[in-house]
């Protein structure tokens, strides 16, 4: 199968990062799966949420960002059997930072390909891609995917409660669940 998947807070834990940056500059407390721009924004503004994101998705907070709990065993787990792309809403200048935190990681060699979707939405990437599955952390890049054969997988690592989801998207909580979706999945 061909998987989409997104970097920022599905792979790297930029949203760690965000939560820092919120307690830094606006003395609030954020949990991390609230920290993508759909639910983030409506909390801080569009205006601190643009600052954040000068500071998260440059060369520093970048590299210094950790993972996404168990997200690089699962990469390669998944990269075995099935064709992995990376599809992400950061423009073309912030994905080479995407794929040198991958290379400093060693999972730059189990993608096939890495995907900007800075000017065009993901689902049209997917569609190029003929991807099977795309996996995010924010559901504006799932709720209006007009793509009948595309999985959709929300991924919000460690949040507790299930969030309303539009109709055909999957939650999980953990890489782990994703991975044994995936290998019971069959498109």
């Amino acid at each position: 199968m061909i998987l989409a998947i997104d970097y920022d807070g599905t792979i790297a834990d930029t949203n760690a990062e965000k939560v820092k940056w919120i307690r830094a500059h606006l003395d609030r407390d954020i949990p991390p799966w609230h920290c993508n721009r759909t639910e983030c924004v409506p909390q801080i503004g569009e205006s601190a949420y643009d600052n954040m994101g000068d500071y998260v998705y440059e060369r520093i907070s970048t590299m210094q960002a950790l993972e996404v709990s168990g997200g690089l065993n699962a990469l390669r787990t998944l990269a075995l059997s099935n064709e992995l792309h990376l599809v992400t809403a950061r423009p073309l200048s912030r994905l080479e930072l995407a794929k040198e935190w991958l290379d400093r990681q060693g999972a730059l060699r189990l993608f096939k390909g890495l995907h900007s979707a800075h000017e065009t939405a993901k689902a049209d990437i997917c569609s190029d891609i003929g991807a099977h599955v795309l996996i995010d952390d924010d559901a504006r890049h799932l709720a209006k995917v007009d793509l009948p054969d595309l999985s959709r997988i929300l991924l919000q690592s460690d949040r507790g409660d299930v969030p309303v989801l539009a109709e055909g998207m999957l939650f999980f909580s953990r890489w782990s669940e994703v991975v044994d979706h995936i290998e019971d999945y069959s498109p």
